[in-house]
């Protein structure tokens, strides 16, 4: 019998806003059973408006060198008439495997 190699076992990280009214954070959260390595952020406001997120807030907290299974990491998102109300957020990371992946989101208070 012809064994199967199994299914590399990889990190899935995810972005959302978390929190209420005046105390919003964008999260990063990896959901999937592998840690996830070297997690860079990107976030922008649709339109050319204002950033919703300090640029020196996001220096400091990414990119993250691992990001364990379950763990959540956030950074204080800052949402005002200049801002807007729609933002792109990207977020990229490498594999165990060596592998990379990136996931788009669109998110909306």
């Amino acid at each position: 019998m012809e064994m199967q190699p199994a299914d590399p076992v990889t990190a899935d990280v995810l972005i959302f806003l978390s929190g209420a009214g005046g105390d919003r954070h964008f999260t990063v959260e990896n959901e999937g059973p592998a840690p996830a390595r070297n997690v860079e952020l990107t976030i922008e406001s649709e339109g050319g408006k204002n950033p919703p997120v300090l640029e020196s807030e996001l220096d400091k907290k990414f990119p993250i060198e691992e990001l364990a299974a379950g763990e959540q990491r956030s950074v204080q998102a800052i949402i005002t008439t200049g801002t807007g109300i729609h933002f792109n957020a990207v977020v990229a990371w490498q594999n165990p495997d060596g592998s990379h992946r990136e996931v788009s989101t669109r998110l909306t208070p």
